[in-house]
């Protein structure tokens, strides 16, 4: 799989949230992209993850 452009191991079994977790972001700060799909990170499914799945994590920065 490709996390922000970067290739990284598959550990079979992970989950989105896991995946966040163990790159110790905050879901509720960032987007996520999964292919084509893209989710608030807060509301991000409990999805497995597969090879080849390119993932985009993106933080969100609040302005005014």
């Amino acid at each position: 799989m490709t996390v922000n452009g970067e290739a990284r191991p598959l550990t079979p079994g992970l989950t989105l949230h896991a995946l966040l977790r163990d790159l110790n972001v905050n879901p509720s700060r960032v987007a996520v992209g999964v292919n084509d799909d893209v989710y608030p990170g807060a509301r991000a499914p409990h999805r497995t993850l597969e090879a080849g799945d390119v993932i985009e994590i993106v933080r969100v920065i609040g302005g005014g």
